[in-house]
């Protein structure tokens, strides 16, 4: 079985994406559904995905999980919340109550966009980590490099609390930042709950197309880090389709599973993403 742990779904007659440039827009309009995510995705193998909240705004959780109530293929769903509204808690509370709350498996912060690289390690983000915790969530970071230590430090204090890092980090592939994030990931690594996606590398030091050659000293450094036990797997699309095709995102990931046993396969394709997030709903699992 192979889980899509990262892709997005949006129509931006419905919602506009803020963090699309014009340029983005002209490739990657959409609209998205599941169906299209089924007709990339399933001609690779996979047939089972968790859908990532894409804008800051708590309406698209809902909505997310409203899909998964009518989508086997999506088992999971990673939203958004407000963690600086004084009622977080209450707010979540909510949320798991919606219909199809069952497919929720996580809340993403968006600490990239913060201009604060201590965010993450500050009080309020300390209690939306605890509040997760007691409600079984998994915890994301959209993080940039600089920004890994405070990540770190969040998790460091709630090691009862699951953390999985998306896209890397977003590393430069440049030889000297390149370092500079090892040392970082490294460090992060060390903590056991927390768990990294292989995921958003088409779109790694953009222009270029993307290659395994090319992105295989950060997948090393991500390999020997985290070990094969704590990586999965995550497309990124349809964001990836400003690097490569879904088929080329799939050729990459393949090509470094390659180096893999067959339980470690298994662990990158699944099973990571079934201890990471245990509330997904995977139903006809082939």
């Amino acid at each position: 079985m192979k889980i899509d742990t990262h892709h997005h779904l949006w129509d931006l007659s419905i919602r506009p994406q803020a963090w699309m440039t014009d340029d983005m827009k002209s490739r990657i309009e959409g609209p998205y559904d599941m169906q299209a995510w089924e007709s990339v995705a399933n001609p690779e193998g996979i047939h089972h995905s968790i859908a990532v909240q894409t804008v800051p705004l708590a309406i698209e959780t809902p909505e997310l999980l409203a899909v998964g109530q009518h989508s086997a293929s999506l088992a999971g769903v990673v939203g958004w919340l407000d963690v600086k509204d004084p009622e977080f808690r209450d707010n979540l509370d909510t949320l798991m109550s919606l219909p199809g709350a069952n497919k929720l498996v996580g809340i993403r912060e968006l600490a990239e966009y913060h201009p604060d690289a201590e965010w993450l390690a500050s009080p309020t983000m300390n209690d939306a980590a605890e509040a997760l915790g007691v409600a079984n969530l998994t915890l994301d970071l959209l993080v940039l490099p600089h920004q890994i230590p405070a990540a770190m430090s969040l998790a460091e204090s709630h090691p009862d609390v699951r953390f999985v890092l998306d896209h890397l980090a977003k590393p430069s592939l440049a030889a000297d930042a390149l370092e500079r994030w090892a040392r970082y990931l490294g460090a992060l690594a060390r903590l056991d709950n927390v768990a990294c996606k292989m995921s958003g590398y088409a779109t790694f030091d953009l222009p270029g197309t993307p290659s395994y050659p090319k992105l295989k000293p950060a997948f090393d450094i991500v390999l020997d880090a985290f070990g094969p036990q704590r990586i999965m797997f995550g497309s990124d699309w349809p964001v990836a389709e400003l690097g490569a095709s879904y088929a080329t995102v799939m050729q990459i990931a393949h090509e470094f599973a390659a180096s893999l046993s067959a339980a470690e396969q298994n662990r990158f394709w699944s099973g990571t993403a079934l201890e990471w997030y245990p509330n997904v709903v995977i139903l006809g699992a082939l």
